[in-house]
Parts: C-alpha cells; structure tokens; sequence
C-alpha cells in the first residue's frame, strides 16, 4: 500500500493482457495514420437507402501517404458489417473508369447536339463564313 491510499482499498497491479490487433484492416489504419507527410480525413458516413427501404451505411475514410492513397470502408447493414481497404491502384483503377465514362458521356451527348443543329441546318462554328 502506498502513502496516500485508503486503507482499506487492494492495490491491483494492471496488466496487459491483449496483444496487439491482428486484424489487418486495423494494423493497416493504425500504421498510416499520423505518419510524417500524411494526412487523413475525418470519418464520413453515407447511408444508403434501396427502393425497399433497406438501409446501409458506408464508413469512409482515407488516408494519404509518400505511397498515395488508401481508403478505408465500413458497410454496415441489418445482415452485419463488411470493411475494406481500398489500395492505390483500385482507387487509380475507379478514377479511370469514371473519366472514361464522362468522356463517353460528352462524346455521345456531343455527336447528339451536332446532328440536331445540322438537320435545323446551323452551321458549326468553324465552318461559318465571316
């Protein structure tokens, strides 16, 4: 017993008893988080409803290191919850996808409006006479 404790209280000596995580999504978080150079998002929840009314809800957050960039999501719906990490290269992967289907998008779109201008008989701009 030490000096100032009350005498009739135990001393209990606290040991750590659990080891470190082994679960990689939380090793991964826990060693990018705070790095030297990184920097990391607040955690952002988007819940999702279906035409049913089935709700599920999706943790996001991501963490940017010298390497690039890694998110992290949680999905969570009444059937439990499901995490992934999202690597470089995926997150690289859905950026490319998502330019390729807004090029897509602008060339069809464009070929559409050229069509109707010229069955309204509009000239396009580099073809006019000045």
């Amino acid at each position: 017993m030490e000096g100032n404790e009350d005498p009739g209280s135990v001393r209990r000596d606290h040991r750590v008893t659990a080891a470190r995580t082994q679960d990689p999504f939380d090793r991964l978080l826990d060693s990018l988080t705070g790095l030297p150079g990184g920097a990391s998002t607040k955690l952002a929840a988007v819940q999702f409803r279906d035409f049913y009314g089935t709700s599920t809800v999706y943790n996001i957050q991501s963490v940017k290191t010298d390497e690039g960039v890694t998110t992290f999501v949680t999905q969570s719906d009444s059937t439990g919850s499901k995490r992934y990490i999202l690597p470089t290269k995926v997150l690289a992967s859905i950026d490319r996808q998502r330019a390729s289907l807004t090029k897509q998008v602008r060339r069809r779109n464009g070929k559409r409006i050229a069509e109707e201008r010229a069955a309204a008989g509009i000239q396009p701009g580099f073809m006019k006479q000045q």
